[in-house]
Order: structure tokens, then sequence, then C-alpha cells
């Protein structure tokens, strides 16, 4: 396992080489990872069994780094802080070190880049989805296989070509990476600051004083998100519309409640929140000519 594997890489480093050199800057390189470790023992364990501390070297010198080098106090200084003082992600992409290109990236950001008003991701998923059909029964609520999902995902990641109306990609596996790219937004398309209004709106006694309120909610969003919330609840309507498939507005908010709404900094207040998150999003459904267009709903 992984603490084994740690304990062991240890051992072995502290069996190697005398001189002392400077590690700062090797530290500061971050080339050794964890990561690195257990897949290295696990390709050991099935080429050659246990690792040797030539093979451990080998490792080693492939990632730029000479162990015998290393004097014993700088070696285990060296491991320790490779393996348990990495960068935060945040203070990663902070540095230029990571990029984020698709999950995770705010979705300004991300439609900058794209030059696009709603990210693609979603646009292309939910043109598939609703090319393939809507009446498949429990749609969004049905999780589609998570492997695939992931592989998919990589596909966005890595800017892949993909044809989202082929077969291979069932509607599950379509609405499961939407749902996963809301998910992973740092901040939701409702972004936080106004949570507040929402959950104002929803407790107003009138009907139409909470419309209007969620109008306003709605048009001060910013402009990508704006769009995106637009873009996603037009199809949810469309969902909603189709009997066959069993998905009611209610059934959707339950669904996209914590999705569009959720994630916030704050989870103390969860279980309230959610039902103040579901029944906002049943109002933009149930309601979306009167909020998104001030148009009286027929």
């Amino acid at each position: 396992n992984a603490e084994y594997g740690k304990q062991w890489y240890q051992r072995r480093v502290r069996e190697a080489g005398s001189p002392d050199v400077d590690t700062e800057s090797i530290i500061s390189r971050r080339q050794i990872t964890e990561k690195d470790i257990n897949e290295f023992l696990k390709t050991q364990k099935k080429k050659e069994g246990p690792p040797t501390k030539t093979s451990i070297q080998k490792m080693l010198e492939d990632k730029g780094l000479e162990i015998n080098k290393f004097g014993k106090s700088d070696r285990k200084e060296l491991l320790e802080q490779l393996l348990r003082d990495r960068p935060s992600l945040p203070e990663m992409v902070k540095k230029g070190l990571v990029k984020y290109m698709v999950f995770g990236c705010p979705i300004a950001t991300l439609c900058t880049r794209q030059g696009r008003p709603v990210p693609n991701v979603v646009t292309q998923c939910i043109e598939a989805i609703e090319f393939k059909g809507l009446g498949s029964s429990g749609i969004y609520r049905i999780n589609g296989n998570n492997a695939s999902i992931q592989r998919l995902r990589f596909k966005f990641e890595h800017d892949e070509p993909v044809n989202l109306r082929e077969d291979e990609f069932d509607i599950n596996m379509l609405t499961g990476l939407i749902k996963l790219f809301l998910r992973e937004l740092p901040e939701p398309v409702i972004p936080f600051n106004q949570y507040s209004n929402v959950e104002q709106a929803i407790r107003l006694p009138n009907q139409n004083d909470t419309l209007d309120l969620l109008r306003q909610v709605y048009n001060d969003l910013p402009p990508p998100n704006k769009s995106t919330l637009e873009y996603i609840i037009r199809h949810l309507v469309r969902v909603a519309n189709i009997k066959e498939n069993l998905m009611t507005a209610n059934s959707l908010s339950i669904i996209f409640g914590p999705s569009l709404l959720g994630n916030y900094p704050s989870q103390a207040k969860l279980l309230v929140d959610l039902p103040n998150q579901n029944k906002a999003v049943e109002l933009f459904i149930v309601n979306y000519k009167a909020i998104l267009y001030n148009v009286s709903q027929v």
C-alpha cells in the first residue's frame, strides 16, 4: 500500500550516498510525488519483484536526481518535503504550474478562453442529449458509468475532437458529464453573493414578488453565468415537458438545485439550504418565461 511504499522508499533513500548537496533548489522543483513512488513500486512488483537500491536510484536519475550525491539529513528532508509539503492545487494554479482546462475552471475564464457565451462542454452535451431524445426514463436521475464519464472528461480537458452523437456516448454518460462539470465549478452558476437574495425570494409570501426578485437575481448575473443558466434552464424545461421520462420540474430541481446553487463555502446550513435551492430551481423551470424574459407565463 501507499504507506508501506513510503516507508520502504525512505529506508532505501537513507541507505544510499553521502556527500551533502544543496537540496533547496531540488525540493522547489517538486519532481518526485507520492504517485511517482506508488507507480514505481507497482511496476517493479510486476516486473522484477521487490525494488532494489539500484532500481530506486534509476527512477530518481530518470527524474533528474542522483540520490548518491545526497547526505543522510538532506535525503530525509528532501523526501519528507516532496511527499508532504507539495503546494496545493490553487497555489500551483496561481504560480502558473497548473492550468485549469475545463473542469474546475471559473465560468467567466472558460467562456473567455473559448470565445463562447456558454461553455463548450455544456452546449455539446445538451445538443447531443436532445438529439438522442429526451424520453429516456429517469434522465439525469440515473447515473452513467463513472469510468466512461472520466474518459469523456479527459477528451474535453485535452481539447480532443469528439462527436457526442455517436452511439458509444449514451445519454446517462452525457448527463453525468454535465453534472460533474457543474459540481466542480469553483463557484456555482448562481454565485455565492446572490444566495441571500435567492433565499429571500423563496421566503416571500407573494408569488409575484418571488418571481420579481428571482428575475433581479438572474439579470444581475455576470454575462457568462447568465447565458449558461438560461441555456440549462431552457433545456430542463424541455426535459420536464416530456412525460415519458418521468422527470418533473420538481424531480429535476432536486438534482440541479445543489449543482446550480450549491457548493457555497459554509456547509453548516446544508440541510436547511437544500430545500431553498431545490425550490428556486423549480421556480426557474416552471416560470422560466416570467423570470428569464419578463413575459407572463401562459
